[in-house]
């Protein structure tokens, strides 16, 4: 069966198209059932990892050269999907470590072997040893922590404006400002489609605690000082699908 020599390929590939159409189109998609449908996708990945070594000895050019591009799949599987947290962290990281793997055992050339490990090994160093960092932070006990601290719909109810504070504690935090499209939500079998809110600002933590949203129109949006709503901090309108910041 050709198809199982490259099992774990596709499914990075296809997947991983899907996601990024989901992402293109502005929306983030979010399962029903996390727990389960992220559990059943570490335990297929495992198995097809499982499967490939099993078709080691019967490999193809076309199969060892798909394994051989593998670690790169599954890289940009990876970078689709926009979801956070645990258990997405232990996704990334059996997908990354089960396509080296693979890649080493089905990789036909030593020297395609060589090249490509030395590359893979540069490349893929920065996001795995952020994952498994991130990993380790997600089981420590959190000291901070994020919250909205002010938002307001856009006149028409088209867009949300949220505020929001993101403290670290003694390492001070972080405030963004995000817009989301209201109403668009696209319920599925396997879980939704969420629009995907646009960070349209980023700064210090202390930020947070005097700006807040108010909407001229559906198009424009300002941000003005808590104590003192005639003072304007920030101008951003909507341009195309991004929002831009004017300056005076």
């Amino acid at each position: 069966m050709p198809l199982r020599r490259v099992g774990l390929a596709m499914f990075f590939f296809v997947h991983g198209v899907v996601y990024w159409l989901i992402n293109r189109f502005g929306y983030i998609f979010v399962p029903m059932h996390e727990v389960l449908q992220v559990s059943i996708a570490v335990v297929i990945i495992i198995i097809l990892m499982i499967d490939g070594i099993g078709w080691s000895d019967d490999r193809t050019k076309f199969s060892s050269a798909v394994n051989a591009l593998l670690p790169m799949i599954a890289l940009f599987f990876v970078g689709t999907i926009t979801n956070g947290g645990f258990l997405y962290l232990l996704l990334f990281i059996v997908a990354l470590v089960c396509s080296v793997v693979l890649f080493f055992v089905c990789t036909h050339s030593r020297k395609v072997k060589i090249v490509l490990g030395v590359i893979y090994s540069i490349v893929l160093a920065v996001p795995m040893l952020f994952f498994v960092l991130a990993l380790i932070g997600a089981l420590l006990p959190q000291f901070g922590h994020t919250e909205v601290r002010q938002a307001e719909l856009s006149p028409g109810g088209i867009y949300l404006a949220e505020v929001v504070e993101n403290s670290q504690g003694a390492l001070g935090g972080n405030t963004w400002i995000y817009v989301t499209p209201q109403g668009k939500t696209i319920n599925i079998l396997v879980g939704e489609l969420r629009p995907s809110p646009q960070n349209i600002f980023s700064g210090r933590w202390s930020g947070s605690q005097y700006m807040v949203p108010h909407w001229k129109t559906d198009e424009v949006l300002y941000i003005i000082h808590i104590d003192d709503p005639a003072h304007v901090i920030m101008r951003f309108q909507r341009q195309g699908n991004d929002w831009v910041r004017l300056h005076d």
